[in-house]
């Protein structure tokens, strides 16, 4: 169960770096829809710019976290010991939370992909 909690953490992880990469790409497009100023609209294209880029990594993140998760779950279901039938439901809970929220990160992206395409 050792090597599951690892790559259980690497994914919480992966997905801490997920959200923040959403986070702040919601920012910059925030920021670019408050900016009035022409001349700030201007200075407004190196933002969209670090979005649009920052929205590929997020995407990238997102499909590593899926298949982190994946095998994930292979290796706590792997573990057949009695004795940790507790902690593998409860690990095993914690991953399908994980993946509804990864879920919704795609509804995220698919929006951020039209807005991206406009």
């Amino acid at each position: 169960m050792d090597n599951a909690f690892d790559h259980l953490v690497a994914v919480c992880e992966r997905m801490r770096h997920l959200t923040g990469a959403l986070e702040t790409i919601r920012n910059l497009l925030m920021a670019d829809v408050m900016t009035t100023s022409d001349d700030a609209r201007t200075a407004m294209g190196d933002t969209q710019e670090t979005a649009r880029s920052l929205f590929i990594h997020a995407v990238g993140l997102r499909q590593r976290a899926g298949t982190d998760l994946e095998t994930t779950v292979t290796l706590i279901t792997s573990d057949t010991d009695p004795a940790h039938s507790a902690q593998r439901q409860e690990w095993l809970t914690l991953c399908g939370d994980l993946a509804g929220t990864l879920q919704s990160i795609d509804a995220v992206l698919a929006e951020l992909e039209q807005h991206f395409r406009r």
